[in-house]
């Protein structure tokens, strides 16, 4: 009796701790789609001579083919890449803060730049409209001195004039002294 119970424990167990069998064949069907079966039989007819040893290999189970090794290196590859991607990802993303960073900066360097630029300009326009009107009021001047000059020019003209009007009989004459 002890020996029954035994057997149904470790039968009991066995059932509760075997989980579902690794898949060992993968094939791809008309539509596309890869499946994977447990066994080489379970497989339809049609996709039989394509399907491709995924399963672990070891004693008793049949190694990988050339194309299977080939797919698996890919696969393996692929995971390294993906691992290593993921890896990078805070790296990218202080990258594109540092990049997002120095655009605010030139963007605002370039905004200053310009400010700058324009206030040069407004006091070039500013000393400009100043020499002109610096010009017009020594224009202004110049005509007032040259209207001054002329006016003592006449007035020491007709000052000569009397003067040598007196001293003439025939002017005195003609202006009915």
């Amino acid at each position: 009796m002890r020996s029954f119970v035994v057997a149904i424990g470790l039968g009991a167990s066995l059932l509760l701790f075997s989980g579902q069998a690794d898949a060992q064949y993968k094939y791809t069907d008309d539509k596309g789609v890869s499946k994977v079966t447990q066994y080489k039989l379970d497989i339809p007819e049609a996709y039989r001579d394509a399907a491709v040893w995924v399963g672990p290999t070891g004693i008793g189970k049949p190694g990988l083919s050339a194309e299977a090794n080939m797919a698996k290196i890919r696969e393996d590859a692929q995971r390294r890449l993906d691992a290593a991607n993921s890896a990078l990802i805070p790296y990218q993303r202080a990258e594109q803060a540092r990049a997002r960073e120095e655009a605010a900066s030139a963007a605002a360097n370039a905004k200053a730049a310009a400010a700058r630029a324009a206030k040069a300009a407004a006091q070039k326009e500013e000393q400009r409209r100043d020499e002109t009107a610096d010009l017009a009021r020594q224009s202004v001047d110049l005509q007032r001195q040259a209207v001054e000059i002329q006016r003592n020019a006449a007035h020491e003209q007709a000052i000569y004039d009397n003067n040598m009007c007196s001293a003439s009989p025939v002017c005195r004459q003609r202006r009915g002294y």
